[in-house]
């Protein structure tokens, strides 16, 4: 007998098998899809089930030393736990040929009396475990925080769209406006709340909480100013144009403030090394914080620059050197 076997675990229980495909011992699942579903997910999250430690504690009773696996956790667990020499494949050999007729493998071990009973106790138990992945990841902080940074992204293009727009039909009538403003939302301001030359003053322009700095610029662009005539209807529109893009400004300020504290509960140590919206970034990048986690940091270095790295080798070119991480002020200005 040999001292060597390969032992699969898979949707219905754990089974060993020699090297001719012949079935030394196994111990199945119990056939509700409830525990079942338990034990999937058991693997789903990289634990190692019961049933495995017993059967492998079976099979070193009768003599196995080296066992064939193929997941890591389950490797290193009975190689600590029982003491025997693991070697991971994954998948292995055997486990394809067996996985191919995994219903009849069922049939033959008694998990089932039929194929209509397999089918429905595996698709209720993978049900069942994807309703409970999908309600634990959504629970997750950083499931949040990468659709936000999502739309703060889809918001700054939206912005920046119509902050030209709004600069060359507002330009019309005040077009040195766009120069004496220090930010996309003061131009807002001034178009919306206040709109035509005559009412902007320094008490107007305080009203609506325009800096002195920048008042004292809007003024003395409106001294050297071009008299230009613009019917009331023509500012109304234009007016209705600001004051919504003036909405999604709040709404971009609130959804930043949002991500802040959300980076700052999820991942502390990420927020205080980058700032929270690169750190939003980074782990909306990688997939998740998990996944950053999990990254060595020759990947995360070239993080967000994917199509100049694939471009760079199909080309031949000289590959990036950063991604996202060069909006760091520390790497950009270095």
């Amino acid at each position: 007998m040999s001292a060597k076997c390969t032992v699969l675990e898979l949707i219905f229980g754990v089974i060993a098998l020699d090297d001719k495909m012949k079935t030394i011992d196994y111990i199945l699942f119990p056939n509700n899809p409830v525990e079942l579903a338990e034990r999937l997910y058991t693997m789903e999250a990289g634990g190692v089930v019961d049933e495995l430690v017993k059967l492998v504690e079976r099979l070193k009773s009768k003599g196995f030393k080296s066992f064939i696996v193929e997941r890591e956790p389950s490797a290193r667990f009975i190689r600590e736990r029982l003491n025997v020499e693991t070697v991971v494949e994954s998948p292995s050999t055997i486990g394809r040929i067996v996985r191919r007729e995994l219903a009849s493998k069922a049939l033959e071990l008694g998990f089932v009396k039929n194929r209509g009973e397999y089918l429905d106790v595996v698709q209720k138990s993978l049900d069942l475990l994807a309703r409970r992945i999908i309600r634990e990841r959504s629970g997750r902080g950083d499931v949040y925080v990468i659709q936000t940074i999502h739309a703060l992204e889809e918001l700054d293009k939206t912005i920046n769209l119509f902050y030209g727009r709004l600069r060359e039909w507002y330009g019309l009538y005040f077009s040195e406006l766009s120069d004496a403003v220090e930010t996309p939302k003061e131009y807002f301001k001034i178009v919306s709340e206040i709109g035509w030359k005559e009412n902007i003053n320094i008490e107007s322009l305080s009203k609506i909480g325009i800096s002195k700095k920048t008042a004292s610029a809007v003024l003395d662009a409106l001294k050297t100013s071009i008299d230009v005539e613009m019917d009331r209807r023509d500012l109304e529109e234009i007016q209705a144009v600001a004051s919504t893009v003036l909405k999604l400004v709040n709404l971009r300020e609130r959804l930043e403030k949002y991500v802040e504290e959300r980076i700052k509960e999820i991942s502390p140590n990420l927020y205080a090394l980058v700032g929270p919206i690169l750190a939003a970034k980074l782990i909306a990048q990688a997939g998740g914080l998990e996944a950053l986690s999990k990254m060595p940091s020759s990947t995360i270095q070239v993080l967000g620059a994917e199509k100049a790295l694939f471009r760079a080798l199909r080309t031949g070119s000289k590959p990036p050197k950063h991604g996202l991480i060069f909006q760091h002020p520390l790497i950009r200005q270095s």
